[in-house]
């Protein structure tokens, strides 16, 4: 039996464009509807409508912590113009939750803009961040919680809408996505200064592991370069002042972290490259056996680990804010939890500081530019009347969750050896 600390939280994650519905002032609702993107979102799970069932369901499942975005879209729907009720929505999910025994964790931004702030050029300009100022101050009001996320995987962020086109604004400008990268760190400085006296205030960084491809010297160079490109660099600046961008380095504020939130999902092999376009590396999917989730990734549990160990060495409290699985498999999923637990457990246990784990998602939703075949929830939706119907996995790790323990007879069926 692997007993958790009596204080460490077992919750569920989701996104407000992803659930929520009728994201209508956004970007990405904007480039949905322009045929920009391949998939509308439209009511999604109407979660807006429905969160209510939503959070009475986590509390009967025995879900004790909920991670969420709010979306800046809702609050300020054009430029200088609050929206009211959207805020009071917000503030009746917070105080829903906290009613209802879980732990609410908010992050403010989770991928989407306004769509007038992308507009006026969105993180690519600095004086767009007197908007952000203003976001984070109307909220303070509505914040009755103690854990909050500036950013959601802000790195994510920075190459798919900047250097590989993928997502909005769609662009491939090394530059650019230097000096997004650069003034989000800004922004997070302005947001922790604002909120820290009252909240902890963190970000949430997506952690990738990266494995050299063979054990010549270049490809572990190019290991360690993507680590320190896409990880480390721009947590570094958070207290140094100086962020490497991809090209450039930049001036930024000195803040501070309360905590870090680690969302892990998969591993990556990396091998130089002569590509200078590259960056002299080339990362690809890791082989961990031939099953791959819906998502195209490949399994690996000992990653969490590893993505745990290092972040430890800012020092400061971890909580896993994702890790999950896409896939129609729902044994699968159990034992993919049960899996990456272990880990996770024995990270405690060798003195890591890690306080929660929120299993990615809550509910199955929309999933960005891959639309809704995606499967990752706890909870299955119907899109066509949106009934939720929770898995077995749903039961097994409410159990967890309850207990804080995982039994010998679910290591035994699912754990790994």
């Amino acid at each position: 039996m692997l007993k958790f600390p009596p204080n460490f939280i077992f919750g569920t994650a989701t996104a407000g464009h992803q659930i929520e519905g009728d994201n209508v002032n956004s970007d990405w609702w904007h480039y949905e509807n322009m045929g920009k993107l391949p998939y509308k979102s439209g009511k999604t799970c109407n979660h807006w409508n429905l969160y209510r069932q939503d959070i009475e369901l986590m509390q009967s499942l025995g879900y004790n912590a909920y991670r969420f975005s709010i979306e800046w879209a809702r609050i300020f729907p054009k430029e200088g113009k609050i929206d009211r009720k959207a805020l009071q929505r917000y503030r009746e999910i917070i105080n829903l939750l906290n009613e209802k025994g879980i732990i609410p964790m908010v992050t403010l931004h989770h991928f989407t803009l306004p769509l007038w702030f992308l507009e006026k050029g969105g993180f690519a300009k600095e004086e767009n961040l007197k908007h952000w100022e203003d976001y984070v101050k109307a909220l303070k009001d509505i914040l009755n919680l103690k854990l909050i996320a500036t950013f959601n995987e802000p790195m994510v962020y920075v190459v798919a809408g900047y250097l590989s086109g993928e997502w909005p604004p769609f662009k491939k400008a090394p530059r650019i996505a230097s000096r997004v990268a650069a003034n989000i760190l800004k922004a997070h400085a302005i947001a922790y200064e604002i909120l820290h006296k009252e909240h902890k205030v963190g970000i949430v960084k997506n952690i990738p592991i990266f494995l050299s491809a063979s054990r010549r010297n270049d490809d572990l160079k190019a290991a360690r370069r993507a680590d320190n490109m896409f990880n480390f660099d721009f947590l570094d600046a958070i207290w140094n002042g100086e962020y490497k961008g991809i090209i450039g380095k930049y001036e930024v504020p000195e803040s501070d972290l309360d905590f870090i939130g680690v969302n892990y999902y998969t591993a990556y092999k990396v091998r130089h490259s002569y590509n200078p376009l590259k960056f002299f590396l080339d990362a690809k999917p890791a082989e961990m056996g031939e099953r791959r989730t819906d998502m195209g990734w490949s399994v690996y549990p000992e990653g969490i680990y590893k993505a745990v160990e290092k972040m430890s060495r800012y020092k400061k409290p971890i909580y896993i804010t994702e890790n999950g699985i896409a896939t129609g498999n729902d044994e699968w999923r159990i034992s993919f939890i049960i899996r990456h637990l272990q880990y996770l457990y024995r990270a405690i246990k060798d003195g890591y500081n890690v306080k929660g784990y929120f299993y990615w998602s809550f509910m199955d939703n929309f999933e960005w530019d891959k639309g809704f075949a995606p499967r990752f929830g706890l909870v299955e939706i119907n899109y066509e009347n949106f009934q939720r119907k929770p898995r077995r996995s749903a039961y097994v790790y409410g159990e967890i969750s309850k207990e804080k323990e995982i039994k010998d007879e679910i290591l035994e069926k699912y754990g790994e050896s």
